[in-house]
């Protein structure tokens, strides 16, 4: 086993709705949100973590292949398949059981293949998005929506932060390639588990209207790539192992 090569694969990710992933929160003072989004804590800017990226990216994959991935996951966790060549456990990685046997499959399965950074806003979007801070937050908007009881009773307000539509964030990812069945893996599977999040959403409330994605190439116009297939959006090196891209 011995890497060949790794696909690095940069995007802008466009916020086409608003996007809320949220962060817990210990302590709240009078007057705090209810439902803050999650911030660099050095910069106060919102971010996408690449943890709920890529947590994402394995949900839709698992769902699209269905079986196992859904029928024999555990309470709260993934489907630990013993089969050293399943696709979902090479991409996304997985904890090895603590017996023999889930040691020798993940032995034989190496190391977990892709790789998601955390997105932060880009430098344009950011200059964007700080001439319209009247929104209500720093960099984000504070959207008021009304829970109606179906009983009777008065109508109940609440307030939840997210990133507004129109906002971009960089994003990027790397894939290992070791052998011929993670190239395979990176045509048929990552690049599938991508479509599928334009089609499902990001973060919470997606269905409320939340979380549409929809990637751009880093280096060509914006306005220019709506309607075009997934792959002329994305910007996809192979780096070969040892040498470093650009």
């Amino acid at each position: 086993m011995q890497l060949r090569k790794v696909m690095r694969i940069r995007a802008v990710l466009l916020a086409k709705t608003g996007i809320r992933i949220g962060m817990s929160r210990d302590q709240m003072a009078i007057g705090d949100l209810d439902n803050p989004v999650i911030r660099n804590p050095l910069t106060d800017e919102p971010y996408i973590p690449g943890s709920s990226l890529k947590g994402k990216l394995r949900y839709l994959l698992e769902w699209s292949l269905g079986g196992d991935y859904i029928l024999k996951a555990k309470e709260k966790h993934v489907y630990a398949s013993p089969d050293p060549n399943d696709p979902v456990a090479r991409i996304f990685g997985l904890a090895p059981e603590n017996d023999e046997k889930g040691l020798e499959a993940a032995r034989k399965r190496g190391p977990t293949r892709l790789l998601v950074r955390d997105a932060y806003l880009t430098p344009d979007s950011k200059e964007e998005l700080e001439r319209t801070i009247a929104r209500g937050g720093y960099l984000t908007e504070i959207k008021q929506e009304v829970f109606i009881p179906r009983l009777g009773g008065n109508a109940n307000p609440r307030t939840t932060e997210r990133v507004p539509a129109g906002a971009r964030f960089g994003v990027e990812m790397v894939y290992r390639v070791l052998d011929e069945k993670d190239e395979e893996n990176f045509h048929k599977h990552v690049l599938k588990a991508l479509e599928l999040l334009e089609l499902d959403g990001l973060g919470g409330h997606i269905s409320r209207g939340y979380g549409q994605v929809y990637f751009l190439h880093p280096e060509k116009p914006l306005e220019a790539q709506e309607g075009l297939p997934l792959r002329e959006r994305l910007l996809i090196q192979e780096v070969p192992a040892g040498h470093h891209a650009g």
